[in-house]
């Protein structure tokens, strides 16, 4: 006689699993941004591994392992305990990655590096849920005659878990906890599923459980200590002082040689004191202007920029900052001058919200920003952005920001990122040129005639304006602003190949400093980067040609009536779109509003929520006896579809600019876009099984290789998705891509239920 109580008790252990699945998935992509430097593509690498190893549990416990395990739910149980243990694990040896890859902290990480150290931190979690899954839908009790149908449940609970992981972690978790004790709370709830699934069964593992409890007790006990020895490996080349999350990002304050510096997300965003940057940044664009009296700062405004501004005779600078809390820290650690809260007007939004939405008009705006080394700092160097900023301009206004550089040689790759930068600000502006030296400051007016090389000029108006400076002094501007040295700068700046505008939705530059950056490492360097250089427009097309006809040449294997070709390559080119739609939808985001940091949990969860809906709905119809081939192909159908709307969607979003579509852009429309193919992928993958279950009886074997399937396809999009397909091509043509590779499935499931030998459909 089945025992209702611990039915519930497993149906409630499988939900559990989506739920840490979730959780944790969303704190060690939060701590992956801030150890790889804020790079967002350290989200698609991190969901890439995530699923790879999810694929690769499900396919190896499915096909291998399943058959041959007696005791099904003892091992489902030991892998509740197991998950306990590498869940605070992993995100431990996440801090302790600048260490093991020997560099020093805030240190742009290489793309091969940060595929490989990601890849193997996430693998025990991610395995252990693939292999979990299998065994779950085995351990389910259905009474349904259709084997199909508990795989469908079991796909449900741990979407159900998720959703609420997500949801919490959204609302509560990860806005009152630490990472650490987040990961030592999902321990706990894990090891007591654990003890209540042994409880009846096997008293051996009520004993481990129970061990592992105190421990994580013990542990969460003395969390301060533990989250501060960790935070310290992390930061071990510098002093620590603070690490806090804010809704909008990471912000950690380090110091090392009485300077103090701020990072966010990773980044650095400034160091105390730095008089040479704050004098060179604040000095250069208001000496260009005849006559600077209102000033724009977007970012790092806490640096000591602001006092050098202040020694012109300005009338009005408004500093934009969006997270307030960086203000907070800066005053608690850097203190704060009375002239600043006298003079200087600080604004907490986003700086491109800012843009659009004011009616002021500045006669100098200084992005005192981070180069484009991610798409939140991206946004502020595309021609969308410059065309906003060129709005608020006065007739002779300037716009300036810089890059850092090697002012005796310019490789082939800077050329690509700084011709880049220079043609998309010429796309906007009269008049632009750029400085040589060690930082080269892009300078940009609306009208010819207001910008100088002359560096006598620039003196003579410091020296009218009464400025005491230690670095833009007659020898600085004498020796980087001669015109032989702006000569020489304009000439390297030559290439063979033409370069293209940075832009929102392509941000080329984006992929022209990855390029750059890989410069600067060796082996793992030039690897990536000669991978990176030969990916080009044309190729990713040839690419799509030659994969649709590979797909294409077994057509005529499907002429059997139980060939599975036709199911299974639908759900892994699906299982590519899905997460293709998740990346493009996080990176339009984050190029739209620019706090991704705060919406990554609602826009992960959400797309659970789409999986509930759309598995409910299918497993229903299955337990009705419906769910069909031509309901299969009509779902793959939808996968055709969705991805030619979804860019239209963005681009409707990035011109319209009044605060209600701002709002309900941020906070409803893409926090649940995923939800719409949610449903599609949930409505699909039970469906695949019914169909899939009939060439194989057993259901373990048949829900291993179809979500393994699923999980590969899903790998494969993260890593090409956000690392190629969007910087090079752009989201619209990422998009109509991925539309063009669910149609080739679309002729498989096609020739699936009309086969050439029948002529009535299945």
């Amino acid at each position: 006689m089945r025992n209702r109580k611990f039915d519930a008790v497993i149906v409630s252990a499988i939900a559990f699993v989506g739920f840490s699945s979730i959780v944790s998935q969303v704190v060690l992509m939060r701590e992956l941004l801030i150890v790889f430097y804020g790079n967002e593509l350290s989200l698609g690498v991190t969901l890439a591994g995530w699923l790879f190893w999810g694929g690769i549990g499900s396919l190896i416990m499915g096909p291998f392992l399943i058959r041959r395990i007696g005791r099904k739910l003892l091992v489902f149980t030991l892998g509740e305990i197991l998950l306990s243990i590498f869940l605070p694990v992993s995100l431990i040896i996440v801090r302790f990655i600048p260490g093991i890859l020997k560099v020093v902290s805030g240190e742009i990480i290489g793309i091969i590096p940060m595929i490989l150290s990601s890849f193997c931190i996430i693998c025990p979690v991610t395995f252990l849920g693939g292999t979990m899954f299998v065994l779950g839908c085995e351990i389910f009790k259905s009474d349904e005659l259709e084997k199909a149908v508990p795989i469908g449940y079991v796909y449900v609970l741990e979407a159900m878990g998720a959703t609420l992981g997500g949801f919490i972690a959204s609302f509560l978790l990860i806005r009152f906890l630490p990472g650490l004790m987040i990961m030592l709370l999902l321990s706990f709830l894990n090891l007591l599923f654990a003890f209540l699934l042994g409880w009846r069964k096997t008293r051996i593992i009520v004993y481990i459980s129970s061990f592992f409890i105190l421990v994580s007790f013990i542990l969460s006990l003395n969390m301060q200590k533990l989250r501060l020895y960790t935070l310290q490996q992390q930061w071990k080349t510098y002093k620590f002082i603070t690490s806090e999350n804010s809704i909008y990002e990471n912000i950690t304050v380090v110091s090392r040689d009485d300077a103090v510096s701020f990072f966010t997300n990773g980044i650095l965003s400034f160091t105390v004191p730095d008089t040479a940057t704050s004098e060179m940044r604040a000095h250069i664009p208001l000496l260009e202007h005849p006559e600077p009296k209102s000033i724009l700062v977007i970012g790092g405004g806490m640096s000591g920029i602001m006092r050098e501004i202040l020694k012109h005779p300005v009338e009005r600078v408004d500093y934009v900052e969006i997270d307030p809390l960086l203000i907070e820290l800066a005053k608690k650690h850097l203190g704060y001058d009375s002239i600043m809260e006298n003079m200087v007007h600080i604004i907490n939004i986003d700086g491109r919200l800012f843009v659009k939405r004011t009616e002021s008009v500045y006669d100098v705006a200084i992005l005192n920003l981070p180069e484009p080394h991610t798409a939140q700092t991206n946004r502020f160097y595309t021609v969308e952005f410059f065309t906003e900023i060129n709005r608020i301009l006065s007739d002779e206004g300037i716009i300036c920001f810089s890059i850092y550089s090697n002012p005796n040689y310019m490789s082939e790759e800077a050329k690509e990122l700084y011709l880049s930068l220079k043609e998309t600000l010429e796309k906007v502006f009269a008049d632009v040129i750029i400085t040589p030296g060690e930082t080269n400051f892009f300078l940009a007016s609306k009208v010819e005639g207001v910008l100088t090389k002359n560096w006598e000029v620039l003196l003579e108006r410091a020296r009218e304006r009464r400025i005491e400076t230690k670095y833009v002094r007659e020898y600085y501007l004498f020796a980087d602003f001669s015109l032989d040295r702006f000569e020489y700068t304009l000439q390297r700046l030559t290439t063979k190949k033409p370069v293209r505008i940075n832009s929102d939705f392509r941000p080329i530059s984006y992929y022209y400093n990855m390029v750059f950056w890989s410069t600067y490492f060796s082996k793992a360097g030039y690897l990536t980067r000669r991978v990176l250089k030969s990916v080009t427009e044309r190729r990713t097309w040839i690419s799509l040609l030659v994969v649709s006809v590979v797909l294409l040449i077994p057509i005529l294997l499907i002429r059997k009536k139980k060939s599975s070709y036709g199911i299974l390559i639908p759900i892994a080119t699906t299982g590519f779109a899905e997460i293709t739609f998740q990346v493009v939808t996080l990176i339009s985001f984050q190029i739209l509003y620019g706090y991704v940091f705060y919406k990554l949990s609602l826009i992960l969860t959400s797309y659970m929520l789409g999986l509930i809906l759309g598995g409910l709905w299918v497993t229903r119809m299955m337990r009705a006896g419906k769910g069909t081939g031509r309901t299969y192909l009509f779902t793959q159908i939808s996968i055709v579809i969705y991805p030619l709307v979804l860019p239209l969607l963005f681009l409707l979003f990035a011109r319209i600019k009044n605060d209600f579509t701002n709002y309900i852009g941020s906070n409803i429309i893409f926090p649940f876009l995923p939800v719409i193919p949610g449903i599609i992928g949930g409505f699909q993958f039970p469906l695949a099984n019914k169909l899939f279950i009939k060439t194989r009886r057993t259901k373990g074997v048949s829900a291993g290789v179809t979500y393994g399937f699923d999980l590969v396809g899903s790998c494969i999009g993260a890593l090409i998705v956000s690392i190629f397909l969007i910087p090079i091509i752009g989201i619209p043509y990422t998009c109509f891509e991925v539309s063009i590779l669910n149609f080739v499935s679309l002729i498989l499931i096609f020739f699936l239920i009309y086969p050439f030998n029948r002529s009535t459909p299945k």
